[in-house]
């Protein structure tokens, strides 16, 4: 965790994307085996990864969402820090292969604007998905091989849960 916040300082709007990712495994053995197992798995091609995250919102619980509109691949979220200061996102989605979901996008808030990129691998071994931020982000298990309502993967929810909350922040700034 103080990797990630340390790559976050003077930059807390736009890393706060990066924050809600962050999974701590239950002890090292546990997070070495299933970085062992997602580098053995099969990398999730394109088609696979624009099929998870189509007109899909990722919800980010009160951190915030991010919406992945197909239509010219546009980007829009909406992100919430510890002292509920409000911002919002705007840019686009794209798949630049090896498995990688990545979104950059200019982002607002109380402290100014700063823009990011996002990148995020994906491996699949039969019907566990693994996921990490890249580059040194660590492996979870994102979708497990049964349905589990704790899944990040269950956080992915078909249609657009982002421009409605955007637009109030947005019309507040």
């Amino acid at each position: 965790m103080k990797r990630v916040l340390g790559n976050c300082i003077g930059t807390a709007l736009a890393c706060s994307i990066g924050l809600f990712a962050f999974q701590l495994p239950a002890t090292a053995k546990t997070a070495t085996k299933i970085a062992e197992q997602a580098m053995r798995a099969e990398v999730v091609p394109d088609e696979g990864i624009y099929q998870m995250y189509q007109n899909r919102s990722w919800l980010w619980g009160r951190e915030g969402a991010g919406y992945f509109a197909v239509q010219r691949r546009q980007f829009s979220a909406w992100t919430s820090d510890k002292a509920r200061k409000l911002g919002y996102g705007d840019g686009i989605w794209f798949i630049p292969g090896g498995g990688k979901l990545c979104f950059r996008a200019k982002w607002h808030g109380a402290g100014g604007d700063s823009n990011a990129l996002s990148c995020f691998e994906h491996r699949q071994a039969g019907r566990i998905l693994y996921q990490r931020r890249v580059p040194d982000g660590e492996w979870y298990v994102f979708r497990s091989s049964h349905r589990n309502l704790a899944d990040a993967f269950m956080q992915l929810k078909h249609g657009d849960y982002v421009s409605r909350k955007q637009s109030r922040i947005k019309a507040k700034q």
